[in-house]
């Protein structure tokens, strides 16, 4: 049965397939694994759940954890096979919408500096995912260095890597052509 063709209900799964979670593990394994790419919220995940597990694709169990009640999903057999459908599957484009390239299209209606504000503060954020980047390679190396998805795992880490060092050097060439609107613009009298 497939379940439409909303890429979070196979994130949802891929998390199952590697160990059982809840709602709440999975939000936590997601900001801190594959949220450099991918987000899922509370409010996309558990109505996910509910439909993978009406579907048969996934098999809640009740459990505990602290005193506290809660539900724990597993992958079934089903579930994995759709998984391993969707994962051969071409990717569908990725939507192309980033604001700061919005805003810098129609930036002659402000001051330059603003843009320039802008930019940099879009380079220093791509710095700080770098630096990111590298403590968590540095950590996936130390604690998994013998799991068979780590190559993958490296694989992705490495695109964001390559991803936020472009976005730098595309910031650098941006405020450099931002400096030189600025020039012209104050020889001219106007916003600076």
């Amino acid at each position: 049965m497939r379940l439409g063709d909303s890429s979070s209900k196979f994130a949802i799964l891929g998390t199952l397939s590697l160990h059982p979670a809840s709602g709440y593990d999975i939000k936590q394994f997601v900001e801190s694994s594959i949220g450099h790419f991918w987000n899922e919220s509370y409010g996309s995940i558990y109505p996910i759940l509910k439909k993978l597990a009406h579907a048969g694709l996934i098999q809640p169990e009740k459990g505990s954890r602290g005193g506290r009640e809660r539900v724990v999903y597993a992958i079934t057999p089903k579930g994995e096979k759709e998984l391993r459908e969707w994962l051969v599957l071409p990717p569908r484009a990725e939507p192309a919408r980033s604001e700061i390239l919005l805003k810098l299209f129609f930036a002659q209606r402000t001051p330059v500096s603003t843009s320039m504000a802008q930019v940099q503060e879009k380079k220093l954020a791509e710095e700080r995912n770098l630096a990111a980047y590298t403590r968590i390679r540095e950590g996936l190396e130390q604690e998994h260095a013998r799991h068979p998805e780590l190559p993958y795992w490296l694989i992705t880490l490495s695109y964001g890597r390559h991803r936020s060092q472009a976005i730098v050097e595309w910031c650098n060439e941006t405020l450099a052509a931002l400096a030189k609107l600025q020039k012209i613009s104050k020889q001219k009298g106007g916003p600076k």
